[in-house]
Formats: C-alpha cells, sequence, structure tokens
C-alpha cells in the first residue's frame, strides 16, 4: 500500500527538517499521484497537457528526493557509517533517478527505512 507519509518522512529523516521543509509535505506526493493517474488516464484531447504536468511533479519530486538523499550520504558519512551502506543508499539514490512511476519510487523509498534504522541515520 502506498501512503503519502513515507514520502514526507523521508525526507524529514534526511535532512532532520519540519513538515513543509525541502519539499517534505505528503501534499507533494498527492499531487504527484494525482498528476500521474491523470496522464496515464488521459484522452488524446489533454494528453500532452497531463503528460507535461505529470513530468513538470515528477522532476520535482526527484529533486526533492535527490537532495534529501545528498544530504543523507553526506550525514551517513560523517557518521563513518559502514562504506557498503553508503553504497547501498547511493544505489538506492540512482535508481530513484531512473524511475517514473510511483509505486516503484515508494518501493525503493519503504526500503530504505531499515538501513536508517539499522545504522541510527
Amino acid at each position: 500500500m502506498m501512503d503519502n507519509t513515507t514520502y514526507e518522512f523521508f525526507i524529514r529523516r534526511c535532512w532532520d527538517c519540519d513538515r513543509f521543509k525541502h519539499g517534505a509535505n505528503t501534499d507533494t506526493w498527492e499531487d504527484f499521484l494525482i498528476k500521474h493517474y491523470n496522464f496515464k488516464n488521459a484522452n488524446v484531447g489533454n494528453f500532452k497537457f497531463n503528460q507535461s504536468e505529470f513530468e513538470k511533479k515528477l522532476e520535482k519530486v526527484k529533486g526533492y528526493l535527490d537532495k534529501a538523499y545528498t544530504k543523507l550520504i553526506s550525514k551517513a558519512a560523517k557518521k563513518k557509517v559502514n562504506p557498503a551502506v553508503i553504497e547501498q543508499l547511493s544505489e538506492s539514490r540512482m535508481l530513484v533517478a531512473t524511475l517514473s512511476e510511483p509505486n516503484e519510487i515508494f518501493a525503493v523509498l519503504k526500503a530504505v527505512f531499515p538501513i536508517l534504522n539499522d545504522n541510527n541515520l
């Protein structure tokens, strides 16, 4: 099940910030899901508009996530976390950068939480 809080909590945890900072807002993810749905279900008349709206939102969400990963990896390096863990986080970051389906991005983010917990990040 995909929930909006995973996205927000991931960013908040990476940045150690409050809601609305650095893109940490469930509404951002919700809007991304709506734009994805509209794009996937667009008719010929409004396909281009919906595609454009989705792609803009996708880039915005991926931008927030990329910056969050950068902060997270920096924090892990400062804490001298095992290099294999930092490599896992880097691979997760690169994977998110290649994805466009919300459910796939969500799955990657969800998989990162045990790594954060296990390494006190």
